[in-house]
């Protein structure tokens, strides 16, 4: 049978699925136009920036913290835990409109996204069989995006008919859909008793861990990059069509990561992440070339194969060289490598794009990409055909 239809079938994954789909819903929802409703109540750019912003930093502080619990006491009660504590975040915006609550609200909403994510994506991982895990990653992150980009699109247009805090309770709606979900359909993963778990530092330094951390710290770095300058990019070259970035973008990524299950099998799971990577360097090389709605096309294409095989691949690399006993800390880190790069990509070469242009950007961020795959690839590629040999 197939194993996506195996996938569906199963009891766990429909459980981790359904609470992805309404949590991601729920936060996503309120993401693209808090913005607006904070600068109606008179916060100043730079203040809407830094409550913005202050999500992602809780969300790292906490990551070693989230790892260590869902080893200990197992991933369903900490995504209970999670989601929890972004009720309670969700809730303060019918009482708080203040710049240092803000800030308060959206650092204990980074910290609690960091338990549910690395919770989440740990129970995922936990769902079916060794050899299904990257399908169950693969399928699981789909469910994301559908999450995500329903979101995202009904936002703007609930938002103007019938205002901020009505949003508010749909998002609480679709948090308590997402916690019934948790509590009553999915059941617990027991984690593994009396099992030797290493410190958090020493974990972060496994070359199984590390290396696939910096990989996906560079695929992150170049896909923010990407989504936040090729309009801007596209206006000051006088295109238009650069929608068809993101349109190519969205379907091609959906339909990888469809396929990353049979990649891996057929391919390793370090080799698949080279290649991806390969294709996060083209993509931001195709648009320095001549820009044009077919080339922010071709680019969307290139920068949705690498970004939907990358996570996923890495994933499955990571929890099949660790031990069990540590994979909620092991994923915590890898997940962290994403924010981050997700955080520095825009912020860092936003400079770039002051001082040198559009064209040094992406040329920026398809060397960083470059620079981190050699180091995986001769981290673990080289080795892992070095063992063979032998």
């Amino acid at each position: 049978m197939n194993p996506i239809v195996l996938l569906l079938k199963n009891r766990q994954f429909q459980s981790i699925a359904g609470i992805q789909v309404f949590n991601v819903f729920g936060a996503q929802l309120l993401a693209p136009i808090l913005p607006l409703y904070l600068s109606s109540h008179g916060l100043s750019a730079s203040q809407i920036g830094m409550v913005m912003g202050i999500t992602a930093i809780g969300a790292l502080i906490m990551r070693p913290s989230s790892g260590r619990s869902v080893d200990r006491y197992g991933s369903r009660p900490i995504i209970l835990f999670g989601q929890s504590v972004l009720a309670v975040c969700f809730s303060a915006y019918f009482w708080f409109t203040g710049f240092i609550p803000l800030l308060i609200i959206r650092f204990l909403h980074g910290a609690a996204q960091s338990f549910y994510s690395t919770a989440s994506v740990t129970f995922a991982s936990s769902v079916e069989s060794p050899q299904n895990t990257a399908g169950a990653i693969s399928l699981f992150t789909v469910f994301t995006m559908v999450g995500l980009g329903a979101a995202t699109s009904l936002a703007p247009l609930l938002y103007l008919e019938i205002s901020f805090f009505p949003l508010v309770g749909l998002s609480l709606l679709s948090l308590a859909i997402a916690i019934a979900f948790a509590f009553f359909r999915a059941r617990p993963i027991a984690p593994l008793k009396d099992a030797e778990r290493m410190p958090f530092s020493s974990v972060m330094h496994l070359p199984a861990v590390w290396a696939p951390t910096v990989c996906l710290f560079a695929s992150n770095f170049a896909f923010s990059t990407l989504f936040t300058f090729v309009p801007l990019y596209a206006l000051s070259e006088s295109v238009s069509g650069y929608s068809s970035f993101y349109i190519c973008f969205a379907v091609a990524v959906i339909v990888t990561r469809l396929a990353v299950q049979s990649l891996t099998q057929t391919f390793s799971a370090e080799m698949v992440a080279t290649v991806a990577s390969a294709l996060n360097v083209m993509s931001a090389m195709v648009v320095i070339v001549t820009p044009s709605a077919w080339t922010f096309g071709l680019s969307g294409i290139l920068v949705g194969l690498g970004f939907g095989i990358i996570f996923p691949a890495l994933t499955v690399y990571v929890i099949q060289r660790i031990p069990p006993a540590v994979k909620g800390t092991a994923l915590s880190i890898l997940t962290a490598a994403g924010d981050v790069g997700n955080a520095l990509g825009a912020a860092i070469l936003g400079i770039v794009a002051e001082w040198f242009g559009f064209r040094w950007v992406f040329a920026s961020a398809a060397l960083v990409v470059l620079l981190c795959a050699r180091y995986f690839y001769v981290t673990l590629v080289n080795k892992s055909d070095a063992r063979q040999a032998d």
